[in-house]
Parts: C-alpha cells; sequence; structure tokens
C-alpha cells in the first residue's frame, strides 16, 4: 500500500465502501419489504393494514385474493383503491364494468399517480398554498353511525371538476376533498383524505368515524376488496432477461449504482480519457472577408456564370417593376412594353438588350464582371 499513488489508494478506499453498502442494503431489503403507500400490506404509519383487520373486526369479508390480471373480483361489492400506482385506461374500463354492475368503488389518495384514475372520472387535482388544512362535513349522510370529529382529517389537495352529478360529502374552504355520484348500479367515492386511511391516521380522534361514513355508503355491505394488484402485488410475475433483473430486484439495482458510482470516480479521475495535450501553434481565426474570398473561388472553379448572370436578371426585374407591381416572370420585351408605358423616359432598347445578355449560356468571366457592373447601375439608378 506505501507505494500506491494517492490516486489508486481513493479508488480501491471508494469501491471497498461501495461493496459494503451494497451488501448491507442487499441484507435489509430481503429482511424488510418495502410496500408503497396506503399498502393494506404494510404495517409502517403510512400503510393500511389496520384498515383491512378493522374492516374484518367489523364482519365484513376481506377478499385478499391475488390476481394475474386486473379484474375486480365476482364476489366483491366493495373495492379500496388506495394510492393505486398508474391504472390504465383499460383496467378503469374494467372496473367501471364492474361498478355499473353494482359494486361500490372508493378511491382515495392525493399523489400524481392517481392522476390517470382521476381524469378517466373527469375530476382533477387542486393543490393547497398554504399547505395542510381541515375539510368541514358538507351533507347530513355523514351521520352513520355518528357525525364524525374532522379536526384531525388533514388534507393537502382538493378536487376540481367540470361534472355537476356529484354529491360534496366533505370540503376545505369550498372546495371538494370527498366526493360521490351514482355510475349505472353502483357508485363511486373519490377523496384526498389519505391520512384518515392509514395506519397512524386510525390512531387519532375522529379519522375511524370518518372512515366509517365512507364505508356505509357502499351499495351493499358485502366482500371487501383491497386493490393491491395497482401496487405490484400480481401473481405470475417473473423476471424475464437480464434488463428486468437489473431494474425489479434489490441486487441487480445494486449492481447499478455499483457500476454507475464507478464511472462517475473514473470520470472525475479522468485517467480513462488520457492527459489534454497542448497545441503544437496557435491557431489564427480567419475573418469574414476570407470566408467570403473562398466561396467566391469556389464559385469561379464550378463555372457558375449563368447562374450569377440570371440572379442579376432577376434583381433588375424585381428592382425596376416593384414601384408598378410588375410581375418579373414576364417575358422580357412584354415586361419592357409594360415598364416603359408607365415610365415614358425608360430607355427601352438599352435594357431590353442588358437583359437579353444577361442570359446567354456562353459568357467570360470579363464579361460576366462588365455585365454585373452595368445591372448594378441599373439596379442603383
Amino acid at each position: 500500500m506505501k507505494n500506491l499513488s494517492r490516486d489508486a489508494k481513493l479508488g480501491i478506499g471508494t469501491l471497498i465502501t461501495l461493496v459494503i453498502v451494497t451488501a448491507l442494503a442487499s441484507i435489509g431489503q430481503r429482511t424488510e419489504q418495502q410496500h408503497p403507500t396506503l399498502s393494506s400490506l404494510s404495517s409502517a404509519p403510512d400503510g393500511a393494514l389496520a384498515l383491512k383487520l378493522w374492516v374484518k373486526e367489523l364482519q365484513y369479508d376481506v377478499d385478499e385474493q391475488v390476481l394475474a390480471n386486473f379484474v375486480p373480483p365476482q364476489d366483491a361489492s366493495i373495492v379500496f383503491m388506495l394510492e393505486p400506482m398508474f391504472p390504465t385506461e383499460s383496467e378503469l374500463q374494467r372496473l367501471d364494468d364492474w361498478v355499473d354492475a353494482g359494486g361500490t368503488l372508493i378511491a382515495i389518495g392525493e399523489q400524481y399517480s392517481m392522476y390517470s384514475l382521476l381524469e378517466h372520472y373527469h375530476f382533477g387535482f387542486k393543490y393547497l398554498q398554504e399547505g395542510d388544512g381541515i375539510p368541514a362535513s358538507e351533507t347530513p349522510l355523514f351521520d352513520s353511525p355518528v357525525a364524525p370529529d374532522l379536526n384531525n382529517v388533514q388534507v393537502r389537495t382538493t378536487l376540481s371538476s367540470e361534472r355537476d352529478d356529484f354529491v360534496v360529502l366533505a370540503a376545505y374552504q369550498g372546495q371538494p376533498v370527498v366526493v360521490s355520484f351514482e355510475q349505472g348500479k353502483g357508485r363511486v367515492l373519490l377523496g384526498t383524505t389519505t391520512e384518515s386511511f392509514t395506519n397512524a391516521g386510525l390512531k387519532k380522534a375522529g379519522n375511524p368515524e370518518f372512515v366509517l361514513n365512507i364505508l356505509a355508503l357502499a351499495r351493499t355491505r358485502g366482500t371487501v376488496w383491497f386493490d393491491e394488484w395497482h401496487h405490484g402485488l400480481q401473481s405470475g410475475a417473473e423476471i424475464l432477461g437480464p434488463g428486468q433483473f437489473l431494474r425489479h430486484t434489490p441486487v441487480g439495482r445494486s449492481l447499478l449504482f455499483m457500476t454507475f458510482a464507478i464511472f462517475i470516480v473514473l470520470f472525475i479521475q479522468g485517467r480513462g480519457f488520457g492527459r489534454p495535450v497542448p497545441l503544437s501553434r496557435e491557431i489564427r481565426r480567419r475573418g469574414a472577408l476570407e470566408h467570403v474570398t473562398g466561396i467566391a473561388n469556389l464559385s469561379r472553379r464550378a463555372a457558375h456564370r449563368p447562374a450569377v448572370m440570371m440572379q442579376y436578371h432577376q434583381q433588375i426585374k424585381r428592382k425596376l417593376g416593384q414601384r408598378y407591381r410588375l410581375d418579373p416572370g414576364m417575358d422580357d420585351k412584354e415586361y419592357v412594353d409594360r415598364l416603359a408605358g408607365y415610365n415614358p423616359s425608360l430607355e427601352k432598347d438599352q435594357l431590353l438588350n442588358l437583359l437579353k445578355r444577361l442570359q446567354r449560356k456562353d459568357i467570360s468571366e470579363t464579361e460576366m464582371v462588365h455585365l454585373a457592373a452595368e445591372a448594378a447601375r441599373w439596379i442603383d439608378n
């Protein structure tokens, strides 16, 4: 180690640290599985396991089957979708069919991942500028079994919609936070009061009564199903190929992190790119006139003289006829006659002769210079 340079020691130390951190992270992810917010499998403060256990104590049947494809169970009467992760339009269509048949959907969320569900029902989010707010009850329907105390119901977003067929159950400063509307034989309840449904929120006074009032609005008291499909719990899910292995497994994500960190270290060191080599001499920038001269020389070598003459031919006709709105695309003789009709002092023969000579194909460079000078005089005068 004494013979190693300072950069080599730094690289070895960084690599060892990354290996240790990756190993600890992998062990931690194996021992404690992480669940999304408001997952009915999570016992974390922001989970919803307490809600599921409480619903069971209330003598509701809870369907805990894991689906391979998202279709609400036929025997379910109530579906909880708590902070669903980006449901697709085809999945929401299947959900609509289930609601139309008499089911009750209770969708609660305030994160962007729920926006597609709200948009499907023609609703949107409005974020509170002042942070948290305490809503108020807006309907006598919230009296079963008892009028809830909403002082511990915290909201950070409200709902907005151009629909006029919904009932506002709770609102903050006139903006709805929980709404209900009928669809087919069923009912849909949407809300942003996520904290009231969490494990920590249900411990606060008023929140259990608030949740119970929402649950009591279901069309039919029957089997409850918590949507964990949109939290990533899907039966038959397999890791296919190295791409999914790197993205969806703890070890794969650890390898990606290590590779990225090592690349950053090597990039900062700059060893792979070599040391910068100074220029042997200072390069003087070319002036604008040199560029113009170079283009002119290339045009001369390519024998573009007829094209240059046609450019002057068009410029003369556009310039002289601009005042009288004459079309430069007319025949030269007709053009000169029309122009002379407006300007009797015009030297018709000289102009017509010039236009004819400008259209010649076999023209020398000397003739081109003389014709260009003569054309310039007509244009200027």
